[in-house]
């Protein structure tokens, strides 16, 4: 049997009794972020279990214990500046992530169906979120593709291409 979209899938699939699919959205501060909601909520039954997930930037501790250890007035006022850019990135993931919230809203997801999961970096942003769709034991991961080019994914990768690469067990959808 073929399906035109996932809603149909999810309507179908079972794992020995009925179940409700999960969705494992990742958010960042992008545009990409809305487009990537936007998608998800035009193709996906509102009853789909989704669980929009958000990695925070963190700023390192070694910076902390370079800065008591040194003593230094302009380095300690450039680890001040970093922690404020820090907090500022924070704020705006916050403010990203209820903004697709209500997109999913509006489409029919009820706050019942609609997680929000905000965690601080741990490893790596695509690491992190290989491990929330192991620990939550999601069907799908849905991410964004802000298109680097050939060379700059071949130098540094991107969050996608890595979680493509390393996912196991787990459906990932990119929207680009």
């Amino acid at each position: 049997m073929s399906y035109r979209n996932y809603s149909e899938l999810s309507s179908h699939l079972t794992y020995g009794e009925k179940t409700t699919m999960k969705m494992l959205i990742a958010i960042d501060n992008s545009e990409y972020a809305i487009k990537v909601v936007n998608y998800v909520a035009s193709a996906v039954k509102p009853t789909v279990k989704t669980t929009l997930f958000s990695v925070l930037p963190t700023m390192s501790s070694n910076l902390e214990k370079m800065e008591k250890d040194l003593q230094q007035p302009l380095f300690s006022e450039k680890v001040v500046e970093l922690r404020w850019m820090v907090d500022e990135e924070k704020k705006k993931a916050k403010s990203k992530i209820e903004e697709c919230r209500t997109i999913l809203r509006n489409a029919g997801f009820s706050d019942d169906t609609v997680e929000v999961k905000m965690q601080d970096k741990v490893v790596g942003i695509a690491r992190d979120i290989i491990a929330e769709a192991g620990k939550g034991k999601y069907d799908t991961i849905v991410v964004g593709r802000r298109g680097l080019s050939a060379t700059a994914t071949f130098v540094l990768g991107s969050v996608s291409n890595k979680i493509v690469q390393n996912i196991k067990d787990c459906t990932v959808w990119i929207v680009e």
